[in-house]
């Protein structure tokens, strides 16, 4: 009786070795993370530390301002890339009930409707003035789909009607690049000291987009 059980107890274990070197020959190999350095002299507006719309305090932008900005997921990249902030938070067009849900780190900022949902998280904020916002977008089915968008404010030249028709300064809000991190993204995002590191889950079984391995960037 004893040998049977042990005879049982080796094939078992011999089994689990076997699916365990098979799982192990499917996983795939991702190579290191990208490196890059980038160095630009950004036109942000001398009074961003003290706007009046953030993204990581109230009074909070607006998602779905967020989210027009982004453009849709089958397009290959956004259209509005400049947006007059003041106007566009309070305004018709960009109507939405804005929602706060309470995170570990900063707060995650969404809308829903129906079975829509949209939200945004600030990263961080660069020496240099740019806004790091991880976003998530549902639309209906199992998908939830993160991208990194990269934010300045920024004051626009345009011009002022009234008794006198002059030159201004519009304070705008202007997205100057957009990193696409796949569906249902369950790797890591770090961001100190001007570094910023968007990895794959350690299993590398969800690569993400243009940097399989993985991308750290310094902006200076």
């Amino acid at each position: 009786m004893i040998r049977t059980i042990q005879v049982i107890l080796s094939i078992a274990l011999l089994s689990c070795t076997v699916f365990s070197s098979a799982y192990a020959e499917t996983q795939v190999a991702l190579p290191p993370p990208v490196i890059k350095e980038l160095i630009h002299e950004w036109p942000v507006s001398q009074t961003w530390e003290t706007a009046l719309y953030t993204f990581h305090r109230e009074e909070f932008i607006n998602p779905k301002i967020v989210e027009e900005m982004q453009g849709p997921l089958a397009d290959s990249g956004p259209q509005i890339i400049s947006i007059n902030l003041h106007n566009a938070n309070i305004s018709n067009q960009f109507f939405s009930e804005v929602r706060v849900r309470t995170t570990k780190t900063m707060p995650y900022v969404y809308y829903q409707e129906q079975d829509k949902e949209f939200g945004y998280s600030l990263v961080g904020i660069t020496t240099t003035g740019i806004h790091i916002v991880h976003t998530q977008s549902t639309q209906g089915g199992s998908g939830v789909f993160h991208t990194l968008l990269f934010f300045i404010y920024t004051d626009t030249d345009s011009i002022s009607f009234g008794l006198e028709v002059i030159p201004s300064v519009t304070p705008t809000l202007t997205l100057i690049g957009s990193l696409p991190l796949g569906d249902r993204f369950a790797g890591t995002i770090t961001f100190a000291e001007d570094l910023l590191t968007v990895l794959p889950p350690k299993e590398g079984a969800q690569p993400i987009p243009f940097y399989s391995g993985g991308i750290t960037v310094r902006f200076e």
